[in-house]
């Protein structure tokens, strides 16, 4: 079935969102991330995609800030950014994330990954692939480039026991720019049924298309919070579609 994931990117203790990942271009939303958390849920988002951005960018953590949340929103959360060792993967499966995000430690420490899967299990840990406007694999906080390419990892990614992938296009994360399609299209159709879409989504269409591609679901971000893009319109229109 086809989940909608409301974004909640945590930045310096706020709300934020990054444009493309740059901390220069860092803009915050006014209100908490327990406000924001119980609003998505409510108005039907399936999971939260909690992401730490100063974990990500290596200028600390927001972890007290996601152990709250996780103890006041009774729904499913992924949780991503700096999780660089199995000791932080585990402190945040203890504080209640659902599903926690690797990527830097894959493409670094690809044994601790496999071994995250192992003990969890597949569907409590995901593998994040970001990918640039080249179409190779970011990690650090997308700032060093790897020699992957998108459909190598994925590929690579299920070969290794991942049954949950998270594609972000960070070309176009934070732009509103609507998602790259022909970036879709690259990936076998076969393996869409494992990944889940970030990067661009702005409108309904851009939901309804993801859906039709048979990919899993959509990450809903900077347009969620900028009124571009309603979760009771996406889940009426996904269930009409």
């Amino acid at each position: 079935m086809f989940q909608v994931f409301a974004g909640l990117d945590l930045f310096r203790g706020r709300v934020a969102r990054l444009v493309r990942g740059r901390a220069e271009e860092a803009f915050y939303y006014p209100g908490s991330a327990e406000e924001y958390a119980r609003r998505w849920v409510e108005e039907g988002a399936d999971w939260l995609h909690v992401i730490d951005l100063d974990a990500a960018l290596g200028v600390g953590d927001n972890f007290q800030t996601i152990s709250t949340l996780m103890r006041c929103v009774k729904a499913p959360a992924q949780v991503g950014g700096g999780v660089r060792s199995l000791e932080k993967a585990y402190s945040l499966m203890d504080a209640g994330a659902a599903r926690v995000i690797v990527s830097s430690m894959y493409f670094k420490d690809r044994g601790k990954a496999l071994e995250l899967v192992e003990t969890l299990g597949p569907e409590r840990v995901a593998v994040g692939l970001d990918v640039d406007g080249e179409g190779f694999i970011v990690v650090a906080g997308w700032r060093e480039k790897t020699s992957s390419r998108l459909v190598e990892a994925v590929e690579k990614a299920l070969g290794d026991g991942f049954k949950n992938i998270l594609v972000t296009d960070t070309s176009r994360d934070g732009t509103l720019q609507g998602v790259n399609t022909a970036l879709l299209r690259q990936i076998p159709m076969e393996s869409r049924r494992y990944i889940v879409f970030g990067g661009g989504v702005s409108t309904v269409e851009d939901v309804i298309s993801l859906k039709r591609h048979g990919f899993a679901g959509a990450v809903l971000g900077r347009a969620l919070y900028e009124g571009g893009i309603g979760l009771q319109r996406v889940k009426h229109a996904l269930l009409e579609g």
